[in-house]
């Protein structure tokens, strides 16, 4: 069935104008999201073609802690173990045949359960979302999304808006996003029970010091980790657990690595 990669969420404690600020820092072209006001949170974005970073945040506590929408939750639960990579969104035509897949994979469903946001002009967003829950693995299954827009429209929307637009450090394209897993081996054949893909070669990667395979998909690959030594994917997988903890951008670019609450932003040149 069909799916892509839609966005990479960033758990902040801290207003989303703060997460902008140093990423504008570090070259990337950020702009306001808008307000989740029925969750009690705001937002701010950073997009590489309809593939974008979402720093998410609370605004209004009283009701992002009464809300029972799972990446809510998991944004107020998991708030002692500090501001990092949270989750992954795909985007979808197909959230009701993904919705029958899940489920007969043996998760626990969640939706689709209707989202929107209030930009700054006054305009709403509107979408589902779809959200499973692995028992037998503990694991975080990224969620679903299908915008009320088609790809085209949202895209020229987007551009027209400048919410796409040029990053300062040259980067064009979401690469990858790396999570962090414990065994390898097995967390890959979880995930291609969940979607029934097929993971790509076990890969050693010496700048993460971690044994890879990675998912391909449309709008940026996801790529399991699992540590061989005490770098960056060991101190991110003892430190959050097994969640995402990098994202890599490509395009006319410097390589450069830059941790920034609790994440990992490494770019580097397209022809590498």
């Amino acid at each position: 069935m069909e799916a892509a990669f839609d966005h990479l969420v960033h758990f902040l404690h801290r207003p989303p104008a703060e997460g902008r600020f140093s990423l504008a820092q570090a070259g990337y072209h950020v702009a306001p999201g808008g307000r989740h006001t029925s969750w009690g949170t705001w937002n701010s974005v950073s997009y590489f073609g309809l593939s974008y970073i979402e720093c998410l945040a609370v605004e209004v506590e009283e009701i992002a802690d009464k809300s029972d929408n799972p990446l809510i939750r998991q944004l107020v639960d998991e708030k002692p173990a500090g501001e990092g990579f949270g989750q992954l969104a795909l985007r979808t035509t197909q959230i009701q045949e993904w919705s029958k897949r899940l489920a007969l994979a043996g998760l626990e469903v969640t939706g689709p359960v209707p989202g929107s946001r209030q930009r700054e002009d006054g305009t709403t967003v509107r979408w589902q979302m779809l959200f499973a829950r692995d028992p037998e693995s503990g694991m975080h299954p990224p969620f679903f999304i299908q915008w009320e827009q088609g790809d085209e429209e949202r895209f020229q929307e987007l551009s027209k808006r400048g919410l796409i637009g040029n990053h300062p450090n040259g980067a064009t394209n979401l690469d990858s996003v790396g999570y962090a897993v414990r065994n390898l081996e097995q967390a890959a054949d979880t995930w291609s029970r969940w979607f029934g893909w097929e993971a790509g070669t076990r890969v050693f990667d010496a700048e993460l010091e971690a044994h890879c395979r990675s998912f391909f998909l449309p709008g940026g690959n996801v790529t399991l980790c699992e540590p061989s030594g005490a770098g960056l994917t060991r101190r991110m997988l003892d430190t959050r657990g097994e969640r995402p903890f990098f994202v890599r951008l490509k395009g006319a670019c410097e390589k450069t690595s830059h941790e920034l609450f609790g994440g990992m932003y490494m770019t580097e040149s397209v022809s590498r």
